[in-house]
């Protein structure tokens, strides 16, 4: 007896994500497909009757005319989107063929500084060489490595979670490792207080100032967090503002609104305003910058290029 085909394929996914987000109207999915609205009635057919073993609880119900997410679509919706968005991304990797450029995945934060730097130097070596950033998420520029999509990533995952993630041999090097602790700023509220001590602050004096904190998805929040709970305390602190970007949470620290988790050489850039403190070493994250590649690559001389210029101005 031959199995079950899965009816779940990247074609599914996408037009799940896109009848979702044209409120449930197969005519204006079928519009953005340039389908006919039959067409894609019999597509998403698995999603409203489910289908065993692959789908065993729908994805959708019709009310009306229009189609509306289950409990158990509201739960597939985020992870159909990943998959969407990662499959567009695949085709146009397949399409456009490589040339004998370079593709660097990084954060944010490092696509306007340290690479930002590298890129310009590295253009000025190589001005016949295409180069391309993406900013994405850590998890997804360690996998966009190991999928051929990005020749090199910068990201804070320590090298267990790199191989992890991976799945697959890839080359691991330390980069930048940038201390944190907690910067105030002098004028504020809580500048008196903060400034009376030079000593590395520890899980009690967290709660005596309000906390500009990274977002509470992001590798560094999470350390934060767990290194936070591991510290048994009658009050726990209390966050303020929880933002993406060193430079945005620095102007948070100072417009006032909380003392700022930060890296010294962040803190360091306000100057006199601000006041930075050492954290004791249970309370501090990890601060690791890890660039991660494959051994080998269509852009591996390009990659060797640009890292040892990322070395010359990580400084």
């Amino acid at each position: 007896m031959s199995a079950t085909k899965n009816p779940l394929t990247p074609e599914l996914c996408r037009t799940f994500v896109l009848l979702v987000r044209s409120n449930g109207s197969v005519t204006a999915t079928a519009r953005q497909l340039e389908l006919n609205e039959a067409s894609i009635s019999k597509r998403i057919r698995p999603l409203v009757h489910g289908s065993q073993p692959h789908l065993p609880r729908p994805w959708l119900e019709k009310r009306g005319k229009k189609f509306h997410l289950t409990a158990e679509g509201r739960i597939m919706l985020p992870a159909a989107e990943e998959h969407a968005e990662r499959w567009h991304q695949f085709e146009s990797f397949a399409s456009a063929g490589r040339t004998g450029g370079l593709t660097v995945a990084c954060g944010q934060e490092a696509a306007g500084g340290i690479v930002l730097s590298a890129a310009t130097s590295f253009r000025k070596q190589h001005p016949k060489a295409s180069f391309r950033i993406a900013v994405v998420r850590g998890r997804q520029r360690i996998e966009g490595v190991a999928n051929g999509l990005y020749d090199l990533a910068l990201v804070p995952h320590p090298p267990v979670a790199v191989r992890e993630i991976a799945r697959r041999e890839v080359i691991i090097e330390p980069l930048i490792d940038d201390e944190l602790g907690l910067a105030c700023a002098i004028k504020s509220e809580w500048g008196k207080m903060f400034t009376e001590s030079d000593v590395e602050i520890g899980v009690a004096e967290l709660t005596r100032w309000p906390l500009v904190l990274p977002e509470s998805d992001s590798a560094i929040r999470k350390q934060w967090d767990e290194r936070v709970r591991r510290h048994e305390s009658a009050e726990s602190p209390r966050v303020a503002i929880e933002v993406g970007g060193w430079r945005v949470l620095l102007g948070y620290v100072l417009a006032g609104f909380g003392v700022g988790l930060l890296p010294r050489s962040v803190a360091v850039e306000a100057g006199a305003k601000v006041r930075w403190r050492p954290l004791t070493p249970t309370l501090r994250p990890a601060n690791r910058v890890y660039t991660v590649r494959l051994p080998t690559s269509a852009a591996n001389e390009c990659a060797e290029s640009f890292l040892r210029v990322l070395e010359s101005v990580k400084g």
